[in-house]
């Protein structure tokens, strides 16, 4: 057994005071102040720009109105039930998510689709996935889709997104006065419910789930599953 003792604390003499001191300390305090927003901002506005952009694959909605990109004749569709502000999601969307893109939609091997699953436990769950396809309305879902999870842990903690996803809807260039009507007029907010329902209904538990042709599966284990279904189809 270790005998190693936390060092116990001694009082040690207090030394003189510098009287410009305070002074200091207030200009280093400043400083530092000044540095933390500069870095949060640069870092805030890298992330937003770097990892949203145009697409270069197809892109629309499904039969019952889901927005998809990629493939719509392949062989393997991948259905993505998610929630925007799902913690698990976001970790999905910016680490797994772009390889997925590269090696399956870019390929033209699968048809990725967007399903909507807006968890109670979530405030702004149903309001964000309206923003998306309000987005959507406007030829820029898979934008917002995007942005909204590079900026996740910006928004999510919010009382109140409305004016924030306006400022989305201007970053990407969308009528921010269509863009708010169609937002507080909740044009579509009865689908974004709906498809919770219909997920719900399809035995999906928890977001990010993935039906790739037909099988449920986790994110942990889309690659292979993906694979797999691929092989099933002959390819």
């Amino acid at each position: 057994m270790s005998n190693v003792q936390p060092q116990r604390g001694r009082k040690v003499a207090a030394p003189k005071r510098n009287p410009l001191l305070p002074f200091y300390l207030g200009v280093g305090a400043v400083l530092l102040i000044g540095a933390a927003f500069l870095i949060t901002y640069v870092v805030r506005s890298n992330s937003s720009t770097s990892q949203v952009g145009e697409l270069n694959v197809p892109v629309g909605q499904t039969e019952d109105g889901f927005w998809y990109k990629g493939n719509p004749d392949a062989a393997v569709k991948v259905i993505a039930f998610e929630d925007f502000q799902c913690p698990a999601c976001g970790f999905f969307n910016k680490n797994l998510a772009p390889i997925i893109m590269r090696d399956y939609i870019e390929t033209g091997k699968i048809q990725f689709i967007y399903h909507e699953f807006p968890l109670d436990v979530h405030e702004h769950a149903v309001a964000s996935a309206e923003a998306a396809r309000c987005a959507g309305d406007q030829s820029k879902f898979w934008q917002m889709h995007d942005l909204l999870f590079v900026n996740q842990a910006q928004w999510s903690p919010l009382s109140t997104v409305s004016n924030v996803f306006s400022g989305y809807a201007g970053q990407l260039g969308l009528n921010r006065g269509d863009f708010d009507a169609c937002m507080s007029d909740g044009t579509n907010r009865d689908v974004v419910v709906a498809a919770g329902v219909a997920a719900t209904a399809a035995a999906v538990q928890a977001t990010p789930t993935f039906n790739v042709n037909g099988q449920l599966v986790e994110s942990g284990n889309l690659p292979a599953a993906i694979d797999a279904a691929l092989r099933a189809a002959g390819q």
